[in-house]
């Protein structure tokens, strides 16, 4: 048999057969069913099905309901089997199966409560019944598991996953209608009869026997309401069935919530009746609680369902928050852990010493059960008791299901659970410690409690109380101190905010005047006397900013450890090949760029197209947690305003274009580094446009502004007005230190030559042919912060760390006297650059000195050497000799490969 015969055998084929045989054998037990005697007419079910003998007979109407369903039940299940079995040209494949199988669980399931209730079927019906539920129920865990793993693939091999997750959907929407209806067979309480026996408060029982109790018959026509509620929101589902994914998923949810708020306030109001009946003297139980814990189990196949629809929708928000979102839950859970254990535990302890006995211990299930018969004091506690219970449960439930769905709402869930637990230890362990504290003074309460409880009468016996319960709440607070410690909340609303962040595109907008202006998301409101906002994109990056915050301290957890050239070198280099894009750099390439970067703030990449120029600039600040915005060069640009934005006077607005933005953003984020990028730099002539920047470059660090228009620009704010955070009178621009200009440049027909003057200013690094593809040996590595100031220090460290003097190189005056009659040197611009260039080069690696004269070679040739380019050389041949006696190779095959003209 062939590989992949066997593999689509057990893939497809052999889980479906063992799907069906299941169900098959469910399907045999309910026809066996059908034929089963009822115990009341010793007639098989099919013959005692009857709406009028003898008039209304209840006994008859149910057996009509129950042989319906279970004939619902066989019809779903043949069709199913032949649906699966035949595949995708039957209708709702493969939804059949699993709908067939849900189905028939819970009509099981509830006939059996009926029976356990009334008595319906004798032994061997309700076997054949609890056979079928379990048969069901094992289907169904196989049904779910085939849709998860056993699924259809494409030709590229991704999965074609929604199809079943929305049919998964339909069915948790599906399963909490039915356990909503089951409400109407599941007994409400539970209680002991004065003939004798188990009472039961059925809501269908209402009907049956007729009972006009304003009680027993609120609860029957709540129930009833409850289903109709939510029957009509499932018919919703069907209809928004066949549409979007997500709106879908959204309606599920509306029905989900819908059993989870009945089943819950079913549950809730048992309790509540239970308690208030046994005060009162009586014996009542609450018998309503498994349709909850069957919601709280749909409720996390749902969130598991959307949680892998939307995890392509929010891949990298669930990559970055996962492990701060698994901390708070764990650290929640343990909080709520510590609120159950202080209700549950021993509140108070007394401790006969005279004459020795056993420790009496009072605890939260202790005073529930003799609530009717304690004290006011410790019914207050029992109370606090039971809503505790129920709210760290509720709110535990909750944080999980928003976990497992990655919802936004998790956060603030698990924060409140945290908060209540915390709070709820401190309530129950004061409680306990004041008791512990004035005991002298509650000497007849506490003995009344103990005799309440157990029946133990203390009245001439020494005993000492003590508590235990205030420990649950230092433990709580323990906890609370290690989130505030490791801050998993702030990380995780960081990782969310920096998500809604880049998801905002700001939209473009026309002026009769200007043309193009910009780019903005914001809309410009304007009032009599001015214009509210005049630099919308700007506000935007304002308000942005708390989050680009926290987003760099989150990025800080991730600290590049002592580091060093050399091995910021490498981490880069294989940081590049592991990457998603597989680049390949070469670590003389990365430390030329780095070089560059110590020696000028303009770099350009030239060469080319698909050599990696623009890539190198991006994957460098990914590596290491930088910024890199990329700045489209167009051909039509011909000043400054192209790079700065436009001031319209007639609107009074002033739109600061992607440069500008990017600029404004560095600005107010001075810890990380920041690469502006412009790809194509010389489709318009560089000096049009990049003048005043080149101008800049020459001014001291902290001296380098541009004044961005005329006008001091204020936004407005009830009657308010405020500045915006990175100008400077409401006009300038300072240009930041953490901020590297970058260019990339073709030389073809359609580009503009690069001017000496543009050279002179910049780090050249040539891409001439594709880069030799290395080995892939690792997993995607994991970034590493470095901020500007540690940058900064590596090369400032570097540039002093290696000795080299342009003005003493033997090489040098060499190279000097060769390009003499070519008119060629050099200034004391450059000079500072050379030396620069070559400290840092060296730096990069873990043996300085031994590549002294590659650097020295590289940095010739880029900023020396090359402009032979645009000289006339009469003696190729004897000029790259020379550079052949002085060891420059690469200089030589530079000027053997210079065209003539």
């Amino acid at each position: 048999m062939k590989p992949k015969t066997l593999e689509k055998l057990l893939q497809n084929i052999i889980p479906k057969l063992i799907l069906c045989a299941l169900s098959f054998l469910a399907l045999l037990l309910d026809v066996i069913t059908v034929f089963i005697d009822v115990d009341a007419t010793g007639e098989p079910l099919f013959k005692s099905a009857s709406l009028w003998v003898d008039g209304f007979n209840y006994n008859g109407v149910l057996c009509l309901a129950i042989l319906l369903s279970l004939l619902f039940c066989i019809g779903a299940y043949v069709y199913a089997i032949i649906a699966t079995m035949l595949g995708k040209n039957m209708v709702l494949y493969p939804f059949a199966l699993p709908f067939a199988l849900h189905t028939g669980f819970f009509i099981t399931n509830i006939i059996i409560e009926t029976n356990t209730s009334i008595g319906f079927f004798g032994f061997g019906g309700a076997f054949l019944l609890a056979f079928a539920a379990i048969t069901n129920l094992i289907s169904l865990i196989a049904s779910i598991i085939y849709g998860f793993v056993c699924r259809d693939k494409s030709a590229n091999g991704e999965n074609k996953d929604h199809p079943h997750r929305k049919n998964l959907i339909l069915l948790c929407a599906v399963l909490s209608t039915l356990l909503t209806i089951s409400l109407l067979f599941v007994p409400f309480c539970e209680y002991e009869s004065i003939y004798g026996g188990t009472g039961y408060i059925i809501p269908m029982g209402v009907v049956s026997t007729l009972s006009y109790i304003p009680t027993h018959m609120a609860v029957f026509f709540a129930t009833f309401a409850a289903c109709i509620c939510t029957f009509t929101s499932l018919m919703g589902c069907f209809r928004a069935y066949t549409g979007d994914v997500a709106k879908f998923a959204d309606k599920a949810k509306g029905t989900i919530s819908l059993g989870f708020t009945f089943t819950g306030a079913y549950f809730i109001s048992a309790v509540a009746y239970a308690s208030v009946r046994n005060s009162k003297g009586s014996s009542f139980a609450v018998g309503s609680y498994w349709p909850l814990l069957f919601m709280i189990g749909v409720g996390i196949l749902y969130c598991i369902c959307v949680r892998r629809i939307n995890f392509s929708l929010t891949e990298q928000h669930f990559r970055t928050s996962k492990g701060a979102r698994i901390e708070f839950f764990v650290y929640s859970s343990l909080i709520s852990a510590a609120a159950i254990g202080s209700a549950v535990s021993d509140i108070l302890r007394v401790v006969i010493t005279n004459p020795k006995l056993n420790a009496i211990r009072i605890n939260g299930l202790t005073i529930l059960k003799s609530y009717n018969s304690i004290e006011a004091g410790f019914q207050l506690v029992a109370f606090l008791v039971l809503i505790i219970l129920v709210a760290t449960c509720a709110l535990f439930i909750a944080s999980l299901l928003s976990l497992i769905s990655g919802s936004k709402l998790f956060y603030k869930i698990a924060l409140g659970s945290s908060i209540i637990g915390i709070s709820s230890t401190f309530m129950i362990g004061l409680f306990g410690k004041y008791y512990e504290i004035v005991q002298k003074m509650n000497v007849e309460t506490i003995k009344n409690v103990i005799y309440s409880v157990y029946g133990t009468q203390l009245q001439d016996i020494v005993f000492k109380v003590q508590s235990q319960s205030f420990y649950w709440f230092l433990g709580a607070i323990a906890v609370m101190c290690v989130i505030i410690l490791r801050r998993p909340y702030s990380r995780g609303t960081m990782s969310e905010a920096l998500l809604e962040i880049e998801t905002i595109r700001p939209k473009e907008q026309k002026s009769e005047d200007d043309g193009f202006i910009g780019k903005s998301d914001a809309p410009i409101s304007t009032q009599a006397d001015g214009v509210a906002d005049p630099a919308a994109a700007l506000t935007l990056i304002d308000k942005q900013l708390p989050a680009l915050k926290l987003q760099i301290e989150a990025d800080r957890e991730k600290a590049f450890e002592a580091p060093t050239l050399p091995s910021l070198v490498n981490f880069v280099v294989d940081y590049a090949k592991n990457s998603r894009l597989h680049l390949f750099y070469s670590t003389k390439d990365i430390a030329a760029f780095i070089a560059g970067l110590g020696a000028t703030r303009l770099t350009i990449l030239q060469g080319m197209s698909g050599t990696g120029k623009t890539s190198l600039p991006k994957i460098f600040t990914e590596a290491v947690f930088g910024s890199c915005e990329i700045v489209e060069v167009e051909s039509s640009w011909r000043d400054k305003n192209e790079l700065l934005g436009f001031y319209n006077e007639f609107s009074h607005t002033y739109t600061p274009k992607k440069f500008t933005q990017a600029l404004y953003k560095a600005r107010l984020c001075p810890e990380r580094l920041c690469f502006i990028v412009l790809d194509e730099m010389n489709l318009s002539r560089i000096e049009y446009y990049f003048s005043d920047f080149l101008s800049l470059m020459e001014n001291e660090e902290d001296k380098r502004e541009i004044k961005l228009l005329n006008v001091a620009l204020f936004r407005k704010e009830e009657d308010n007005l405020y500045k915006y955070l990175g100008l400077e009178d409401g006009h300038t621009l300072k240009v930041p230190k953490n901020v590297w200009f970058i260019g990339t440049a073709n030389r073809d027909e359609s580009t503009f030559e690069i001017s000496d003057k543009v050279y002179d200013r910049a780090h050249t690094m040539n891409f001439n042919k594709r880069a030799k593809r290395l080995a892939i040996t690792a997993e995607p590595l994991e970034q590493r912060f470095l901020s500007y100031a540690q940058f900064e220090k590596l090369l400032s460290d570097a540039s002093h760390a290696v000795k080299f003097d342009v003005d003493t190189s033997p090489v040098v005056k060499e190279v000097e006297e060769l390009l003499a009659p070519y008119n060629i040197s050099f200034g004391n611009r450059i000079a500072n650059q050379i030396e620069t260039f070559v400290s840092v080069y060296c730096s990069c690696f873990s043996d300085p000195y031994s590549v002294i004269d590659e650097a020295l070679e590289t940095i010739l040739l880029s900023k020396v050497v090359a402009k032979l380019e645009t000289r006339s050389v009469d003696n190729k041949d004897a000029l790259a000799a020379e550079f052949d006696r002085l060891g420059l190779e690469k200089c030589s095959d530079f000027v053997r490969s210079l065209h003539e003209d």
